[in-house]
């Protein structure tokens, strides 16, 4: 929803950004078809981000059809994509208006906006509250609590402004014993720094509003709640660390949601096994309507058996964020699709808006991550797979790791053996995989690093569209190097 408000340039500059950063390089006419621009503007885009990134980007090349770059690794993408952000004067406002600065000619002032500027500003604002369904008849904007919170946390994740939060050294030493809490006692879970941050803000700013603002959450989404590991190791966690980040019950859940909605990862496959099994139990199992959503995905998708696991992964996440109705600002990177893929888009839109009429639910679904799920849907919708096999492969999520273990197993020759370790940094397989003399390491493209390979150790940057070529050229090349051993 936000993002249909955001400035059409700084939207594209981030999605540009996101994707240079991942792939190193893009094709123009598909970057122009998914922002519905011509290529002339993508070109004119892309210089923006030259000149506005001189010192961050170390090569620039640019043809007719693509664009390769490459950034300093010693630059995260999120400090990238910040500063593109931080040029959305309806983003600035916005914040600056929610804080309460609701003096527009200040505001005017303040920010270097000229009076049309402004009051274009006010208008779309205004429109955006009403879509929301929080303004009232005296142009007064009063979102829930719940949305509140999470579209300040939302844009100082997006900007990096972090007006809306004053810094608590305190109750952030205390957010992170926490996530640590939760790490060491629930499957050994590893919360990434970026989403670390997003809940370490996320209980300074509820510390903070708890003082004066009063959030609500139904019987049923208590009830829920209650019933998840998760939920209860969060109690537990407060209690045992005495930690004072929770002011009364309703603050306790406001953090359950906190942790509910965020991504992490585990470097021992069974461990995170036993975690999905416990997660899906608790949010899809235990309610049959859930699983129906899950049943008619699967069925209307024609998403092969083979593929049951990792459909459910995809679903997970998806379904999680949901809970009190919480998903409508959760940050995340931008997702769009092709044209194939909008009409995917549109068959589990619909598909969402059926079964939430149905079960007169009051759920505001992220358009985003609704495209996020499709654009995994969409690979498992047209993949299939046969058979087992093993090597190293180094993914940012779960989902990749088993995305491109399945295509290994089915692709690659026999003598292969894929390792069950889930490697999150391409230093960590390479410093800590010594016990084999040669290996062959498949590693994400958001993740590949140039010159770390060696005579015994290859390493092939891999992207959830180039798995299958990936494949090819590791038997390709290997062949010989196999036959030469033999002889």
């Amino acid at each position: 929803m936000l993002e249909r408000y955001i400035e059409k340039n700084i939207f594209r500059q981030v999605y540009l950004c996101q994707q240079l950063y991942q792939k190193k390089e893009i094709e123009l006419q598909t970057m122009a078809e998914r922002l519905n621009v011509c290529t002339v503007t993508i070109t004119n885009d892309l210089e923006v981000l030259r000149e506005s990134f001189t010192q961050e980007i170390t090569t620039f090349e640019k043809n007719r059809n693509t664009c390769s770059v490459s950034f300093d690794p010693a630059y995260s993408l999120l400090e990238l994509t910040q500063r593109i952000y931080r040029r959305s004067d309806f983003l600035r406002v916005l914040n600056d208006y929610l804080i309460g600065n609701t003096h527009w000619s200040e505001i005017a002032e303040r920010e270097f906006l000229s009076t049309s500027k402004i009051y274009q500003i006010r208008a779309d604002i205004f429109a955006f509250a009403e879509e929301l369904g929080c303004l009232q008849q005296d142009r007064q904007i009063k979102p829930r609590e719940k949305d509140l919170r999470y579209l300040f946390l939302g844009i100082a994740r997006y900007t990096g402004d972090r007006s809306a939060i004053p810094f608590n050294k305190v109750v952030a030493a205390a957010a992170e014993k926490l996530i640590d809490y939760v790490e060491d006692h629930f499957f050994a879970r590893d919360y990434p720094t970026s989403e670390r941050e997003i809940i370490v803000l996320g209980i300074q700013l509820g510390t903070q509003r708890a003082r004066h603002s009063t959030l609500q959450f139904s019987e049923e989404e208590k009830a829920s709640a209650r019933q998840t590991p998760l939920f209860r190791l969060l109690q537990e966690g407060i209690k045992t660390l005495d930690s004072t980040i929770c002011a009364n019950e309703e603050e306790l859940f406001y953090v359950y949601s906190l942790f509910n909605a965020r991504n992490y990862i585990c470097n021992n496959l069974e461990l995170l096994q036993k975690d999905f099994e416990v997660v899906y139990q608790n949010h899809i199992q235990r309610y049959p309507e859930i699983e129906k959503l899950l049943q008619e995905l699967r069925s209307s998708l024609n998403i092969s058996p083979e593929n049951e696991l990792l459909l459910k992964k995809a679903f997970l996440p998806f379904i999680r964020s949901t809970w009190a109705d919480m998903q409508l600002f959760q940050p995340d990177l931008i997702y769009l699709l092709d044209k194939d893929q909008q009409e995917l888009y549109q068959t589990i839109e619909t598909i969402l808006d059926k079964w939430s009429a149905v079960g007169q639910t009051t759920i505001h679904w992220n358009a985003n991550l609704i495209r996020k799920m499709t654009l995994i849907l969409d690979l498992l919708h047209r993949t299939t797979f046969d058979e087992n096999i093993e090597l190293y492969i180094v993914a940012p999520s779960d989902f990749n790791f088993l995305y491109y273990r399945k295509q290994l197993e089915t692709l690659l020759d026999d003598h292969f053996v894929i390792s069950n370790m889930i490697y999150n940094t391409l230093d960590e397989v390479v410093d800590d995989v010594f016990f084999c003399s040669r290996r062959v390491i498949v590693c994400d493209t958001a993740l590949y690093q140039a010159d770390l390979g060696s005579e015994n150790t290859l390493i092939f940057p891999v992207s959830l569209k180039t798995i299958d070529e990936t494949c090819i050229a590791i038997n390709q090349i290997l062949r010989p190097s196999e036959k030469s051993l033999k002889g």
